[in-house]
């Protein structure tokens, strides 16, 4: 059996940009909160928690223009 840990899903090609895109993902009985950012959460049974980390990610890194410097 295939154990399903806290690490983020593979995303090929993708980098971290400073706008934060989140997503919650499927994979099996569990769901992955993760964002452009690079941030991610651990898997989840619950949808409603993954959308909860999200909305917490989202509320600590409101979307906008990155710091200078």
């Amino acid at each position: 059996m295939k154990h399903v840990n806290s690490e983020p899903p593979a995303r090929v090609g993708t980098a971290p940009s400073a706008a934060h895109r989140a997503v919650v993902e499927e994979r099996g009985s569990f769901c992955f909160a993760t964002c452009s950012c690079g941030w991610f959460a651990p898997g989840r049974r619950s949808r409603d928690r993954a959308r909860r980390d999200v909305g917490e990610h989202l509320a600590e890194h409101p979307a906008g223009p990155p710091e200078p410097g």
